[in-house]
């Protein structure tokens, strides 16, 4: 079986965790220490990065778009549109809330790992209002969220999952139309919904 090195936290992950589960391609989810090192993670990943798909023959598959490119593959092939305009939406809507997600870990960084003193308070404004522009132009153009999901619904759903999990409360006020979204997503993918961001 394939080894899925993994955080409970990272959006990327549960977007990877969540491509797998809709995909059909089944993994065992080993948690690692991305931060201080983990060996098992640096011979799969000499970048040291999560997530982390390792295969049979030892060798690792990384970023989390390598990742469900090759579960689109090797899984239903239901991850990415076959129509090339309904293909290059649903990729640009993953490399969007990547984006975004870039932007909210890149924050949680700065608050978590710089001595108070330094922490550069108009970095952080730069990253949130990169965030919000983000969520904003999203606002017009969702992905599916019932039956007809890909990767780019995936991608969304695992987003507002890091943001629920690390900024509840700051980026819900006039987005309604992305709270409604999340809510149908998770009504209606109940597996994908366990597998969103956790502590």
């Amino acid at each position: 079986m394939l080894k899925f090195l993994s955080a409970g936290a990272s959006p990327y992950v549960a977007k990877a965790a969540m491509a797998a589960k809709h995909a059909g391609v089944a993994v065992e989810t080993i948690a690692v220490d991305a931060t201080n090192g983990d060996p098992q993670l640096d011979a799969a990943n000499p970048l040291s990065k999560i997530p982390c798909l390792v295969l049979e023959d030892g060798s690792g598959v990384y970023d989390s778009r390598a990742i469900t490119r090759y579960l689109d593959r090797t899984g239903k092939g239901n991850l990415f549109p076959k129509n090339d305009p309904e293909l290059a939406a649903a990729e640009l809507m993953e490399a969007h809330c990547d984006g975004i997600n870039d932007c909210a870990v890149g924050y949680m960084y700065e608050m978590r790992f710089r001595p108070e003193e330094k922490v550069h308070q108009p970095w952080l404004d730069r990253l949130w209002g990169k965030a919000e522009r983000g969520l904003d132009a999203l606002k017009g153009n969702l992905p599916p969220s019932k039956s007809e999901i890909h990767i780019g619904s995936i991608a969304l759903a695992a987003t507002l999952g890091y943001l629920d999990l690390r900024f509840t409360g700051k980026w819900e006020d006039g987005r309604s139309e992305l709270v409604e979204w999340r809510d149908e997503f998770d009504k209606n993918h109940p597996e994908l919904k366990a597998l969103k961001p956790k502590a």
